[in-house]
């Protein structure tokens, strides 16, 4: 058997530090009563990431998910991983100190140990800083997002004091990297990655899920037991969101705002409106974001001759990249048809749908989930751009259907993803019963 470079060394390293996760986890087992007396409703939320140091769909998510539950009652005390935001270069703004206010919000910062060594190590080390801050606020619970390197350390924490710990598991970065670099599905990280959120989906008192396809992941790979998981979708406070009057927006106008990776599949959606082109239909497209596809993109509708038609406008606030999808008649979401796109949904698709907003987006499971059974837009064949042309034609054939699926956009959520819907099964007294399962 042949190892590419390194290779074994990553194989030998997987199997020591699964084990080391495991044998750690032993030395603490679930005690029978905490290390103190928590206070009722309250929960320390570790996030990987949060603003105004990154401004993504996870930092939105992560804003909005601890304003939900401060709203819905809950005492919530936030820490940032330990190390963050010193240790991440390509943060946007400069940490002034030991915490950050972000509308009202105080999320708590520890310079260190900073994530810059073997994930075992980082995980004792961040376990105690974070066992420190639950223990200094007495919470009733311990409640991590993705991904595992966040998530194992809070798992110790919760173990070490003797409180219930939930995992929020927003996707697989292994999945998400697997889409962009082929042959990553193929070596050890990878196989070490989905390990150790196994043990984690596994170790949790409560698992959170982003969608009901990423749960039968973990219920089918991992043996997770669906009692014991609930979901926690991408959602919208509604008075945050509001629609918008279809007569804003220019006719024959679509929108993508978000990360500019290859597996957005951005590039179906240029060739589809080149080939629209050539039929006659003008169609103009306005992309919001940044990412390491931007460039390739950018050569591409210059290569097709579609500068005029699809306008690249930059990173910019989430507030300005709202205001811009305004003023176009549809968004699109034309993800290609990798695992990872099948089973995480973007935030990006619930604000388009609180917008009032029709959609067009690939024909994959999550999607089918997320929009319900009387979709408010069109599916196409993911990565099929004769398909998605034929998709876009459709839609913009009829203006009155438009303004009458915005409207269906807008009751969807309003009747199935705003947070209140949701939050109250994370604050809920681990004395009574489970976590509802996931099948909301």
């Amino acid at each position: 058997m042949f190892f590419k470079k390194g290779e074994l060394f990553f194989a030998s390293d997987r199997c020591v530090t699964i084990w080391g996760m495991r044998w750690l986890l032993r030395q603490f087992p679930k005690a029978a009563k905490s290390a103190y007396e928590p206070v009722p409703k309250s929960l320390l939320y570790v996030p990987a990431s949060s603003l105004p140091y990154h401004i993504s769909g996870y930092t939105t998510r992560t804003h909005a998910v601890i304003r939900a539950l401060r709203d819905a009652g809950a005492n919530v005390h936030v820490l940032t991983r330990p190390g963050y935001p010193w240790d991440r270069r390509d943060r946007v703004a400069e940490p002034g100190g030991s915490e950050t206010t972000v509308d009202g919000i105080v999320y708590t910062h520890a310079q260190h140990p900073a994530n810059n060594r073997h994930v075992l190590q980082f995980a004792v080390q961040a376990s105690k800083v974070i066992a420190e801050a639950a223990q200094k606020n007495r919470v009733a619970a311990i409640h991590a997002a993705s991904n595992h390197t966040n998530a194992l350390p809070a798992l110790f924490a919760a173990r070490e004091l003797g409180i219930p710990f939930h995992y929020e598991m927003r996707g697989l970065w292994e999945l998400t990297r697997a889409s962009r670099m082929a042959w990553f599905e193929n070596t050890a990280r990878y196989k070490q990655g989905l390990e150790l959120e196994a043990l984690v989906a596994r170790n949790a008192d409560r698992l959170f899920v982003i969608s009901k396809e990423l749960g039968r992941y973990a219920q089918e790979n991992w043996g997770v037991r669906p009692e014991r998981m609930a979901l926690l979708p991408n959602c919208v406070d509604p008075e945050a969101i509001l629609p918008v009057d279809p007569a804003r927006a220019e006719p024959n106008t679509i929108g993508y705002a978000g990360s500019i990776m290859p597996y957005e599949g951005l590039d179906t959606l240029i060739e589809a409106v080149a080939m629209l082109a050539d039929r006659g239909l003008e169609v103009r497209v306005k992309i919001v974001g940044d990412g390491e596809a931007k460039s390739g993109l950018e050569e591409l509708s210059n290569r097709l001759g579609q500068n005029g038609r699809v306008e690249f406008l930059g990173r910019v606030h989430p507030a300005r990249a709202l205001e811009i999808m305004e003023r176009c008649a549809i968004v699109c979401l034309p993800r290609k048809p990798f695992q990872v796109c099948e089973i995480v949904p973007p935030i990006k698709l619930v604000e388009a749908l609180a917008m009032a907003k029709p959609v067009i987006v690939p024909d994959l499971p999550v999607f089918r989930d997320e929009l319900g059974t009387d979709p408010a837009g069109w599916f196409f064949r993911a990565g099929d751009a004769v398909n998605l042309a034929e998709a876009v034609e459709q839609a913009f054939s009829n203006p009155a259907r438009l303004s009458e699926l915005g409207a269906k956009a807008r009751e969807y959520v309003l009747a199935h993803r705003t947070w209140g819907r949701f939050v109250g099964n994370v604050i809920k007294p681990h004395e009574h019963d489970e976590a509802r399962a996931c099948s909301a």
